[in-house]
């Protein structure tokens, strides 16, 4: 929608064009998926979110472009430029919709239909199996998320009420290790963050030992999901632990975040648990760096 009206709103366009695009757009509006385009005449829009396997519905206002998607009744793998199938296109498109920036709706059947729609669209991603074309689409996505402005749920700076996060970065994560593990970390990192539990602030004088009683109440937004939230904010957590044993430097840095982004102090004792078990998971001995981690966070 926003594109096309840049489209529309272009100065250099004729009236006929305008009208033209109207007419088709009202054409367009009246079908339930985008028509296929004609290469020769171009007077229809190709399916591009027809390529990912069958089900995944996305958040109907920010992931509209990743709706239906599906590849069972298209060439998924039919090439239109060099290295670009439908299905590489469609991979891309889902990232972009998965990453941008969205306020969390209100209500609990909005929110917890925020969580589902994002957990499908993962899920049938997780069927695609990566090549090196579509670790390239991962990778410039990832950058592009970090580097971005408003509109990437992973820059650095984010509103307060913008849904996490957590399960889209797990999925980028676990994606991204085994061929980039410097930007699957930062990406994961940078996730790790949950802003609406940041936002009570106490007034009057904080010096005084009893000024906990004097915190503005009912400051935390009406979010009924957010004790799911937490849980998959403690899973990627725990996913970068497990990835990060016999590298001292990668789980130092994964402890920081917990102790500064986790408030749940069941999900920290949790994530004790996790550390300790991946420290002994073998025969060998165990790993003292994991250990420590898990004293670190037992003791917060």
């Amino acid at each position: 929608g926003a594109l096309w009206m840049c489209i529309v709103l272009n100065p250099h366009c004729k009236l006929e064009q305008k009208v033209s695009w109207l007419t088709q757009l009202k054409k367009w509006n009246g079908v339930d998926v985008c028509p296929w385009e004609d290469g020769n005449h171009g007077n229809e829009l190709p399916n591009l979110t027809n390529a990912l396997p069958q089900g995944a519905n996305a958040n109907q206002e920010n992931m509209g472009q990743c709706k239906s998607l599906e590849y069972q009744h298209l060439p998924a793998h039919k090439f239109l430029e060099e290295g670009e199938s439908y299905l590489t296109l469609a991979v891309e498109v889902a990232l972009i919709g998965l990453g941008q920036q969205r306020i969390m709706p209100d209500g609990l059947y909005a929110q917890e239909k925020v969580c589902r729609n994002e957990e499908q669209l993962i899920s049938k991603l997780q069927e695609v199996e990566l090549d090196d074309t579509l670790v390239k689409i991962f990778r410039k996505q990832a950058v592009f998320l970090l580097e971005a402005g408003p509109y990437s749920g992973l820059g650095e700076v984010i509103h307060r009420d913008s849904v996490p996060m957590h399960t889209f970065a797990k999925y980028l994560f676990t994606s991204l290790l085994p061929h980039d593990a410097e930007l699957a970390y930062k990406s994961a990192l940078r996730a790790m963050r949950l802003l609406v539990l940041e936002s009570m602030a106490p007034l009057g004088d904080t010096s005084h030992p009893h000024h906990i009683a004097s915190v503005v109440p009912n400051q935390y937004p009406r979010w009924f999901t957010l004790s799911h939230i937490e849980s998959q904010q403690c899973e990627l957590a725990s996913t970068m632990l497990t990835a990060a044993k016999g590298d001292v430097q990668r789980l130092e840095t994964v402890l920081e975040s917990i102790q500064k982004n986790i408030h749940s102090s069941s999900h920290i004792f949790k994530l004790a648990q996790d550390a300790f078990k991946i420290a002994t998971l073998m025969d060998s001995l165990p790993d003292i760096t994991l250990l420590k981690v898990s004293l670190e966070l037992g003791l917060q």
